[in-house]
């Protein structure tokens, strides 16, 4: 009876601590503890203080881009490089806008970026 009972309150314990889904139109994935996890090509447009960076998620069907936003030395050191990017993501502000992802940590998957 106690088993029982244990796994019963672990399994709903792990059910409520579960992330709800995101929306079927962004390609990246919800890590435990509600961050955002994109994996893509990191780009730059523009220079000094004024420049851009966005990352393309090129999994699931649709291709999504994401402007960042974070350290920026961290950002310019991976322009041209493939990495998974975690953070918090935000909605954009139009319709027809960008996914804003705020950038709280980057893994380094390759030096370079692959074609799709």
């Amino acid at each position: 009876m106690r088993l029982f009972l244990a796994a019963t309150f672990a399994s709903v314990t792990i059910a409520a601590a579960l992330p709800s889904a995101q929306s079927a139109a962004i390609s990246g994935s919800t890590a435990p503890g509600g961050r955002f996890v994109a994996i893509g090509c990191v780009m730059k447009q523009g220079a000094g203080a004024t420049a851009r960076y966005a990352v393309t998620d090129t999994r699931g069907d649709t291709r999504t881009t994401y402007r960042l936003e974070g350290d920026r030395e961290q950002l310019d050191r991976h322009v041209g490089h493939t990495v998974e990017l975690a953070g918090s993501l935000t909605a954009p502000g139009t319709p027809k806008g960008q996914y804003t992802l705020k950038v709280s940590g980057i893994v380094w998957l390759a030096s370079n970026c692959s074609k799709k």
